[in-house]
């Protein structure tokens, strides 16, 4: 469906593919409208949830670039440096995210889009690199991730089970 081999894809009742979180989410939030779109449509709102969402998937990209490093590669060709750059860079963003004060949410009082992103990519993160999360390094977060955690939306789709160290982007329920 998308050119590129990557997921997601949206195939809409006209036959029209989407493919890119982002393009999918914004059609999705042309449908739900403006009141219920995750992004606002106006700024400075916005622009306050586009830059957390930007940082949450920067800091994700270089997870999955670590992450991809050790796991893609014979343990004789993983380039250590690699890992610790794109590790490096993951910090950098968890550290502006985790700066943030949420009231209640991080972009005020309604969840968004950038509570969603930010709270999916650290819970990513503790599962498959737990050594840049250790428990109480990021308190905001934490506290962000146990109040998403109470929606059913978040507890419904948690992952379980035990991960598997040889593959830890996957628990083992979700390989069978």
């Amino acid at each position: 469906m998308n050119p590129v081999g990557r997921v997601p894809a949206l195939v809409l009742d006209t036959g029209e593919v989407l493919f890119d979180s982002s393009a999918i989410l914004d059609h999705l939030d042309q449908l739900a409208g403006p009141e219920r779109a995750l992004v606002p449509a106006h700024e400075p709102k916005r622009r306050e949830v586009l830059r957390i969402v930007a940082c949450a998937l920067g800091a994700l990209e270089k997870v999955v670039a670590a992450l991809y490093e050790q796991t893609m590669h014979p343990p004789e060709k993983v380039h250590a440096p690699w890992v610790t750059h794109n590790e490096s860079q993951a910090l950098g963003g968890l550290k502006w995210l985790a700066a943030l004060a949420p009231a209640p949410w991080l972009a005020g009082d309604r969840l968004t889009q950038a509570d969603i992103t930010t709270v999916v990519m650290y819970d990513f993160t503790r599962i498959v690199s737990p050594k840049l999360i250790p428990d109480g390094r990021f308190p905001s977060l934490d506290k962000l991730a146990a109040r998403s955690t109470e929606l059913p939306a978040f507890s419904q789709t948690l992952p379980v089970g035990e991960v598997d160290q040889a593959n830890p982007a996957l628990p083992r329920e979700a390989r069978a």
